[in-house]
């Protein structure tokens, strides 16, 4: 039997529709990728230690603070969402291990959560451009800081 997919229609509230896009999950961007993952997610749902469960958990706890950190005259700032994405992911991938897992596999899981804020925050760093930051003089330093870093790297990589 050939698998078909299916088109869904649905209206969302303000507010579940903010929290699906939100997710960020295994690399999930587009609406229809958002909720493929929120599907799995309550799949995955069986049992304590479920990273479902630990992702809503720590969504909840972080919500009242990202509210509470946007910026009514400029919106959101990408580094503040980067990072509360960050804490949420951190802390629903630690919560779901429960200490079924060492370390390697916990940073093995984590490399996806950092890869999504490097590639988030780097662009908006480097050059200025993918999103909005409310401090910019520190935005600039901490741009003329990763520049002068990377290129100390490059030239010890050259060295070698």
């Amino acid at each position: 039997m050939i698998s078909k997919s299916q088109s869904i229609s649905v209206r969302l509230s303000e507010d579940d529709y903010a929290y699906l896009m939100a997710i960020r999950q295994n690399g999930a961007l587009t609406q229809s990728d958002k909720v493929r993952e929120l599907i799995a997610m309550a799949r995955e749902a069986v049992g304590t230690e479920s990273f479902a469960r630990s992702f809503i958990t720590a969504s909840d706890t972080i919500a009242p603070y990202r509210a509470r950190y946007k910026s009514p005259e400029s919106g959101r700032s990408v580094l503040n969402d980067a990072v509360f994405d960050l804490l949420t992911e951190s802390a629903a991938l630690i919560q779901s291990l429960d200490g079924k897992s060492g370390a390697a596999d916990l940073e093995r899981q984590l490399f996806p959560v950092l890869t999504d804020l490097l590639r988030r925050l780097l662009p908006v760093l480097l050059t200025g451009s993918g999103g909005h930051v409310l401090n910019a003089d520190q935005a600039e330093l901490a741009r003329q800081q990763l520049l002068n870093d990377f290129s100390h790297l490059n030239n010890a990589t050259r060295k070698e």
